[in-house]
Order: C-alpha cells, then structure tokens, then sequence
C-alpha cells in the first residue's frame, strides 16, 4: 500500500463533515417535530463536532475567510446553546408540554447510526495514518456519545413517565437537554478558542524560526524533503506542524516510522517544543521515480535526492 494522496484526505474531510452536519440536521428536525427538547440540544453538540471536523486535517492555520465563517457558526451555536438552557430551566419550573414521540426515536437512532458509522471508518482511516491525532478523535467522540446516551435516557423516562402517569419522569427529557446544552456551550467555546489560536494574526505574532528544526528533521532517515514546517511559539513552549516528503514506494507502516522518528527527534532536541504534528505525503518531482542507482550511465536527472 504506497501513501494517501493530499486530496483524498481533502476529500476525506469533506465527506466527514457532510455527514457529521447531516447527523446534526437528522437530530434538529427529529427534535422539532418529535417533541424532544433533549434531541434539539444534542443536535447543537452535533454542529459543533461539524464545525469543528472542516479544519481538523489542516496543517497550516486556517484562513481568515474560514477562521471567521468558523467563529460565526461557532457563536451562533453558542446562542443557540444557551437559548436551550433558558427554555430547559423554564420547562422544568412550569409544564414540560409534549414528550417525545416515534419521529424523534426515530431521528434519534438515524442520526446515532450515521454517526457511529463515520466514526469507525475515520478512526481506523487516522489510526493507520496519525495514532495521536486518532486518539484525540476518540476523546473527543466519547463525550458526543455520552451526550447521545442522555438523550437516549431522557427521551425514554419521558415516554415511560407519561405510560404509567408517573409526573416527575415525565420532565427527565427537559433535564437532559439541559445538561446536553451545557455541554455544547463547552464545546463551542472551546472551538472558538481553538479558531483563534489557529487564526493567522495569532499565527504570525507567535511564529517562530523554523530554520533549526527544518535542519534537525532533514537528518532522519526516510525523509526525501521538508515541505512546510511551522513553529508556533506560545509563552515558553513551542508547537510544531510539518509535511514530510517520503519515497512513493514507502508501504503506510514504514511512513508512520519516518513520522514519530521525526517527531521524536523534535521532542528530545528541543526542550521548548511540547507538540509535534506531522503528516507525510509521496514525493512528486517527477515520475517514474529513479533514483541515482538507475541512472547509471544515462544522462537523466534524478527525481528522488539522494
């Protein structure tokens, strides 16, 4: 298996969000017509991951067009975030009004499905690709699932408060979307954080010389060109995003070994940095690949430096 091309991840990452905002959608209008306040709440969580999906594979920062329309949706599901905790404290203090019916049940496990489908394929698809960044994507999943199974929990209480004419169930999917909202408010601010951090005003001011480690990473063995490095100074410590070239022939498993050797070397010769992202792309001067080797006695330049 020779390494991913750039525009499949590209491609990878559209899909990822296309499906991730169609979960959210599936959840909103399922919440609406269905009655369940607790799955209009989980639906704003959903938008967030959404949002936040469009520029998790970017190396470098985002742009100040994408920043901004970022912080826009962002904002917008932070008012919409709170929204829903002023109505969930307003229904638990008066009449919770209707309760879920089988559209939203039925919203509910689409959207779950759907969800859980995305997550399995792109978390086997990053694993095989970037074991850290894949591990921050299952942190990250774990709390839209706990969310997921609050809802699932409200939303059945409800129903079953309102079988067995049991009054104080019956305001558990009220409850629920209240926590579930408070979580999306996190959320959403934390994705703001994150925008601004990834901004190019916040890039520039803390940009530092990438001279010295685009040295250091030129040394290891397996790496055919630095394509771009970053180094993003922040008080003391320093963060590094890069794109290595490697050997088109290299199989994914020998690919990961240039990345953490990379990333290694970083790590342990610079004290300032604590972050180190790498991604690894096919070297492309020219093709077919000939090496030096099997040039011999030709006029050809190479395509791969030795």
């Amino acid at each position: 298996m020779t390494v991913r091309q750039q525009n499949i991840e590209k491609s990878a990452s559209r899909t990822d969000v296309f499906m991730l905002g169609a979960a959210a959608l599936i959840k909103g209008i399922g919440g609406w017509i269905g009655g369940s306040p607790a799955l209009l709440a989980d639906a704003l969580n959903s938008a967030v991951d959404a949002v936040r999906g469009s520029g998790e594979r970017a190396v470098r920062p985002s742009g100040k067009r994408k920043a901004l329309v970022k912080m826009l949706l962002a904002t917008l599901i932070l008012v919409g975030a709170i929204e829903a905790v002023i109505s969930g404290i307003g229904r638990l203090m008066r009449d919770p009004g209707e309760t879920a019916d089988v559209r939203a049940v039925a919203a509910f496990f689409a959207a779950v499905v759907l969800g859980e489908a995305l997550f399995l394929l792109r978390y086997r698809s990053l694993n095989r690709e970037q074991a850290e960044t894949a591990r921050q994507y299952a942190t990250e999943h774990r709390f839209s699932l706990y969310a997921s199974m609050l809802v699932a929990v409200g939303m059945a209480l409800s129903v079953a408060g309102v079988a067995f004419e049991i009054p104080e169930l019956i305001y558990a999917d009220s409850a629920v979307s209240l926590l579930v909202a408070v979580l999306a408010i996190v959320k959403a601010l934390r994705l703001m954080l994150q925008v601004f951090d990834e901004s190019p005003t916040a890039a520039q001011q803390g940009e530092a010389d990438p001279a010295p480690f685009v040295e250091t990473v030129q040394r290891v063995r397996g790496v055919i060109e630095v394509r771009e490095l970053h180094a993003f100074r922040s008080n003391d410590t320093v963060k590094i995003e890069l794109i290595l070239s490697v050997n088109p022939r290299m199989t994914v498993r020998e690919a990961e070994e240039v990345a953490q050797r990379s990333r290694d070397l970083l790590l342990h010769r610079f004290v300032q940095v604590v972050e180190v992202s790498v991604r690894i792309e096919p070297y492309q001067t020219g093709y077919p690949y000939k090496s030096n080797d099997d040039l011999l006695g030709s006029s050809e330049e190479p395509t791969i430096i030795q």
